[in-house]
């Protein structure tokens, strides 16, 4: 019996023990991590609205009104960028990669206001730049937040 080979039960379940606990620190970890990349993705591509919502005014005196005006934004809808109130300029994009949502809001000739909006975990994501702003803001900085504890237990 002394050349038995194999695991015992106790060493079973020490190594699974031991799996389960390091899968509740790493799995938020990665859920928390891949989150943050997309919100900066998003604040990203604020940036690029900032910058081109500059330029629009440069060009024709006041910040674009729909987020079609802007190049980066306009896909297909080229004739946007040159016509802002053309027919079927949308005020609305969505980012593939990241999930999120753009659109203009509160615009005027002398500001605007872009934001991008994506649901995680239950929670309203928003990032938003302004005409004020130099850089994105977090308008909710706990969405981000994944625990594990509140996915399984609802607290």
């Amino acid at each position: 019996m002394a050349n038995r080979n194999g695991f015992t039960l106790i060493e079973l379940m020490v190594v699974v023990a031991i799996v389960a606990i390091l899968s509740t620190v790493a799995i938020p970890a990665y859920i928390n991590y891949v989150n943050r990349t997309k919100q900066g993705d998003a604040e990203s591509l604020l940036m690029t609205a900032r910058l081109e919502q500059e330029e629009h005014y440069t060009d024709y005196g006041q910040y674009a009104n729909t987020l079609q005006c802007l190049p980066t934004f306009a896909g297909a809808n080229t004739s946007c960028v040159s016509n802002c109130s053309a027919s079927g300029c949308q005020n609305s994009y969505t980012d593939t990669t990241s999930g999120y949502t753009f659109s203009v809001t509160s615009p005027s000739a002398n500001g605007y206001q872009v934001e991008a909006t994506r649901t995680i975990n239950g929670n309203s994501d928003v990032v938003f730049i302004s005409a004020n702003t130099q850089t994105p803001w977090v308008q909710n900085t706990t969405s981000l937040k994944f625990s594990i504890f509140q996915w399984l237990f609802g607290h």
